[in-house]
């Protein structure tokens, strides 16, 4: 009966241990970290492309403004 009472034993201590290492490995951690690196990602890709189209335009800080030449000529 003792013997018995340890193999039982034994195997629920297995399966729990069992159970915390697929969770483990399961990579939900990294998923979770992943998707959060993600946002961050997107967040500064967004204030790239905001600061690319600032200066494209003229209209940084640092950049003074110009007078974009005319193209289209008065007519004679």
């Amino acid at each position: 009966m003792k013997k018995m009472l340890i193999f039982v034993l034994i195997y629920v201590v297995g399966g729990i241990s069992g159970m915390v290492v697929q969770y483990r490995t399961s990579g939900a951690t990294d998923r979770a970290r992943i998707a959060a690196l993600e946002d961050d990602l997107k967040s500064r890709n967004d204030k790239l492309d905001r600061c690319t189209d600032a200066l494209i335009n003229g209209l940084h800080v640092n950049v003074p403004q110009t007078a974009v030449p005319s193209t289209t000529t008065a007519p004679r």
